[in-house]
């Protein structure tokens, strides 16, 4: 009986920490989910996060929609978001916010689940305190995928400032360019981003590993590449050259703010155990 409280006390300790509540941003219907740590908000039709905001109120993601979509300037606008999982195909759109390819219900305390309106695709978001988990339940089984982060580092486009590193290294004050064509490539199974005046860090991981290529970038809103007054950083575990999905199997994906920044290898160490860990 006394286990039987302890894990009822450790269950309600976590549905307060959680909370998830219904809103409307930009005509968009959205779950809004406000953790210790972070505020998400899950566009219903999208399957996708169109804002992840800290808890000291920037935008990780600051997604907006314009009236039309071009190349490169939406990427201070339509671009952005996160998992942007589906590229092309009849399901193209599912899980980038703007799009209606998904609906999404709520099937716990801290749970949604959104399932493609053709059927082939579903995936559970789990949201925690300190970070949330997203399983890949259901694929096309001839359409590849991606997980992709794009949004602005610490909410405002600033390559100079910013950090990033992945399980194999950094960090890192590199700076490829999208659009002038010097994106790097490499296998990863984590990847994190800051910026130098910034206390916290933002992280993207893929729990089982695979031989596909990942990729990492940012990307202006102009011809001038990273010199432009806008965009985001492009990072996507299963992309290849010539925005080329690979991944075909069900994956789980962690996200969330690491509570320090990570500047040297110390702190690439913690932040990597932290994962560990979740």
């Amino acid at each position: 009986m006394k286990y039987y409280f302890i894990i009822v006390l450790a269950l309600i300790g976590c549905q307060v920490k959680v909370s998830i509540t219904e809103a409307v941003r930009d005509e968009a219907d959205v779950f809004v989910i406000k953790t210790e740590n972070a505020t998400y908000e899950y566009e219903k039709k999208a399957g996708g996060f169109r804002s992840i905001i800290d808890n000291q109120g920037r935008d990780w993601i600051r997604f907006s929609k314009s009236d039309s979509a071009a190349y490169p300037a939406s990427a201070a606008s339509d671009y952005r978001g996160l998992p942007n999982l589906v590229f092309r195909s009849e399901d193209g759109g599912a899980g980038h916010p703007g799009f209606s390819k998904m609906t999404t219900e709520r099937i716990s305390a801290n749970q949604l689940r959104s399932t493609s309106v053709s059927g082939k695709w579903s995936w559970t978001w789990t949201f925690h305190p300190d970070h949330a988990r997203m399983e890949i339940e259901k694929v096309d089984q001839v359409t590849p995928y991606w997980f992709l982060y794009e949004g602005p580092v610490a909410g405002q486009f600033s390559p100079p400032t910013h950090l990033w590193g992945t399980d194999t290294q950094g960090p890192m004050n590199t700076q490829p360019d999208l659009v002038k064509g010097t994106e790097v490539y490499g296998q990863w199974q984590t990847a994190w981003f800051g910026d130098s005046n910034t206390e916290l860090t933002f992280f993207v991981h893929q729990e089982n590993p695979d031989n596909h290529k990942d990729m990492f970038a940012y990307m202006g809103n102009s011809e001038n590449g990273n010199d432009s007054a806008d965009g985001m950083a492009v990072f996507g575990f299963g992309r290849d050259r010539n925005a080329t999905p690979l991944m075909k199997e069900p994956n789980s994906f962690i996200i969330g703010f690491y509570p320090a920044p990570v500047n040297d290898q110390n702190s690439r160490q913690r932040i990597l155990e932290f994962i560990e860990n979740l």
